[in-house]
């Protein structure tokens, strides 16, 4: 590991032939209406700075400021790092990764809006007020400690400087501006908060900063995921044992059974009816807060009639977990209607191996178009009949329609592969790709590589081969993923998870170590969404009233900053991290990931949130940690949970769970 000097404010990697990597500039502070004065000419405060070798590269900063005037002084403190190279790429984790080029014009993009610089609060972040930039030799980042309140309660924001250089600045307290990224695509105004110190009185402050050597080009942030973990305390106790978590599941999936046109579906989720005009950002905070006070709009049901193979509404995967548990349990009635819903969709396959992406779609023409058919859906649907072929068979029961089902949609898309966009995003059903943005065909990729362990047929793992080279090279090595969900236009963590699962097995396959160190990256992207410690709340937010916590929570994409409880999916590729490379910093990271997206599930019959009765085992598909929210007319009700009780959360749990019967993932933490 590289050690980093200082001399006073010079900060010189162990082996750079005492050239600076960045250096720590003279404090500042900001007043109301004051604009920005240098410490050494304020006179009424006093700023004294220590730093403390923690070693690996990274220095902690305690910042002392007094107040040495004989009256109150309001201020705002700033702390400052510029780097002494010129990065290429600049992250904010969960926020702006390099720019959040090709994302909507309301969103957080690029350094700047209206001239002025983001700033952006600490609770937006995995990692608190964190900024980090780098090029192929350097890497350095900052960010506030949680030590305690004071030192959390922070923002930060990234100027670039005219020789090229960065100037990293993390704020206390809390400040967003130049507007607050309050809504889907919407900016209201910014946000500010000031420190007050009476005469003679003390406020303390600490900070880090990091340099390195990136891991991997473009990949500085894991050397600071990996030194992060150290920092921050990512262990964390669980609120439910595993065969809870099973149990729920099993329940609320088939609370989400449905009889449809004579076919019995999982319905994508309960919800409120004012859900849909919320979930688009469609409808004002004035006409909202109007219809939240109206029972018919606030009542939970199933009111949206979706049924989709994979994506939000995991009908496939909820499908075969119901199988699995109606086997485990002797239950034939259930493993039956298990059976039944893979065959309803089998049955509507077309001979060129597509179909159509949710199912009421070939029923009613107009509802939930988000531009499907999709390769999302498309690499859920032949994983899923791959592996429900798989678990069938296993038991005695042979349903050849499924693994013909995998192989038609597979065989399409090896003779249809693109040297340009690999597999592409929507298509029509004729077999035209009408969308070929995206890295979301990484979930095309496991769907190839599950057909070819039921198959032996390698022109699978050739195809699946082909396009990992293909979605590295273009994305995932540069750390960005795109057009994972379906409904947004951003950057996200989502997509990433294929690419950890596929890389392993890949690695499995061939026993070629790349893979292993692509599964490694696809990861350490994923975890840079993740929350590595809780944000702090007032007695009156829900996430203090219901005991939520965002620590080993992860943001939804650059579009959507909100938790959710993805992370749950990505704990089997954790963990096999963990086993083949002996870094148990990856098995802390999924049982982190675990324990946070076991929260918030309703655990009693008659349970009520809202005032609102969930069924048991329902979870809501958001935490809203930040101000930013859809859900509500405000966006300064930071902390609260939302009333849409998504069908995924569960599956990826139970996936999860079920993972634990192969030998080389078990793990105590997931025992049921």
């Amino acid at each position: 590991m590289l050690s980093v000097k200082h001399d006073n404010d010079k900060f010189i990697l162990d082996d750079c032939d005492k050239d600076a990597v960045c250096h720590i500039l003279p404090a500042k502070f900001e007043l109301i209406g004051g604009g920005e004065i240098d410490a050494d000419k304020f006179e009424e405060l006093n700023v004294n700075d220590t730093y403390i070798d923690e070693g690996d590269g990274l220095i902690k900063v305690v910042r002392v400021i007094e107040n040495v005037s004989e009256s109150d002084v309001t201020f705002r403190d700033i702390f400052e790092v510029k780097t002494a190279f010129v990065p290429s790429r600049y992250l904010i984790p969960c926020v702006n990764y390099n720019g959040n080029d090709g994302c909507r014009e309301n969103t957080p993009i690029g350094l700047e809006r209206d001239g002025k610089p983001w700033i952006f609060a600490y609770d937006r972040m995995g990692i608190p007020s964190c900024s980090l930039c780098e090029n192929k030799g350097f890497g350095t980042a900052i960010f506030a400690s949680d030590c305690d309140s004071d030192s959390l309660r922070s923002a930060c924001s990234l100027i670039k400087n005219e020789d090229g250089t960065f100037t990293q600045r993390i704020f206390h307290p809390v400040v967003e501006a130049p507007y607050t990224y309050s809504s889907k695509n919407i900016l209201t105004e910014r946000y500010d908060e000031y420190i007050t110190l009476g005469a003679g009185e003390k406020i303390e402050f600490t900070m880090y900063v990091f340099a390195c050597k990136p891991m991997y080009e473009n990949y500085a942030a894991a050397n600071l995921l990996d030194r992060a973990a150290e920092v921050f305390n990512l262990e964390r106790d669980v609120c439910l044992s595993p065969k809870e978590v099973w149990d729920l599941g099993i329940q609320y999936a088939k609370a989400l059974l449905y009889d449809y046109k004579g076919h019995k579906m999982i319905i994508t989720h309960y919800a409120p009816r004012l859900f849909r005009s919320q979930h688009g950002a469609a409808i004002t905070g004035e006409e909202m807060a109007r219809r939240l006070a109206d029972p018919y709009y606030t009542e939970i049901g199933c009111f949206d009639e979706r049924f989709e193979m994979g994506w939000a509404d995991q009908g496939l995967l909820n499908s075969r977990m119901l199988a699995a548990d109606a086997i485990e349990r002797g239950d034939k009635e259930k493993l039956d209607i298990a059976i039944g819903i893979f065959e309803s969709w089998a049955d509507k396959q077309q001979d060129n191996g597509l179909i159509r992406t949710q199912f009421q779609q070939y029923f009613e023409t107009e509802t939930y178009d988000f531009a499907t058919p999709d390769i999302c859906n498309f690499g859920w649907g032949a994983a899923e009949m791959s592996r429900m072929y798989t678990l069938l068979k296993e038991n005695g029961i042979d349903k050849p329609k499924f693994k013909e089902f995998a192989v038609k949609l597979c065989d399409f898309f090896c003779e249809n592969y693109s040297n340009k966009f690999a597999f592409g995003k929507a298509w029509t059903l004729d077999g035209e790709c009408v969308m070929p943005n995206g890295t979301i065909g990484g979930f095309m990729v496991l769907g190839m590589l599950e057909t070819y362990r039921i198959t032996g047929d390698k022109k699978y793992l050739e195809t699946a081969i082909k396009a990992s080279d293909f979605y590295f090279e273009r994305d995932i090595d540069k750390f960005i993923c795109s057009a994972g969900a379906l409904d947004c236009q951003s950057i996200d963590k989502e997509t990433a998870y294929p690419f950890i699962n596929s890389s392993i097995m890949l690695f499995e396959e061939t026993g070629e170590n790349k893979y292993l160190e692509r599964a490694k990256k696809a990861a350490y992207y994923f975890f840079s969404w993740a929350f590595h410690y809780d944000v702090l709340y007032g007695e009156d937010s829900e996430f203090t009233q219901y005991g939520y916590s965002t620590k080993g929570g992860t943001s939804v994409s650059t579009e959507h900053h909100t938790i959710d409880s993805w992370g749950s999916a990505a704990v089997t590729g954790f963990l096999l991290l963990a086993h083949y490379t002996g870094d148990e910093r990856w098995r802390k990271r999924a049982h982190a990931m675990w324990a946070n997206a076991i929260q918030g599930i309703a655990t009693e019959e008659k349970r009520t949130f809202h005032g609102q009765v969930r069924p048991l085992g329902s979870q809501n598909e958001g935490f809203f940690h930040c101000r930013w929210t859809k859900y509500r007319p405000t966006c300064e009700e930071r902390g609260h949970y939302n009333d849409c009780l998504c069908a995924w959360a569960g599956a990826y749990r139970m996936m999860t769970l079920f993972d634990q019967k192969n030998d080389r993932v078990k793990d105590k933490f997931l025992e049921r």
